[in-house]
């Protein structure tokens, strides 16, 4: 019954845990001011910020992408044949 209902629910697995990685950062941004009081520094003192906020949309893409691409993956390895789609 439990790896019936692991397959059953890796769809919703996978929503919550990409979920997960996007409301940690945003909290993380938001819970640490050293963090929000070094990025307007480096805003204002630096002239390559377009270039750090490009580094660090890829990184999230990425990080993002690699969740998604694992889960799926393993969707596909727990998948039962003639069960659901």
């Amino acid at each position: 019954m439990l790896p019936l209902a692991v397959r059953v629910t890796m769809p919703a697995m996978t929503n919550n845990l990409v979920n997960l990685v996007k409301t940690t950062t945003l909290a993380y941004a938001i819970a640490v001011p050293e963090l929000v009081y070094m990025s307007a520094q480096v805003w204002s003192e630096q002239v390559n910020v377009p270039e750090m906020m490009v580094v660090l949309l890829v990184c999230y893409v990425a990080i993002v992408g690699i969740i998604n691409q694992l889960m799926q993956w393993l969707e596909a390895r727990l998948r039962v044949p003639g069960f659901g789609q």
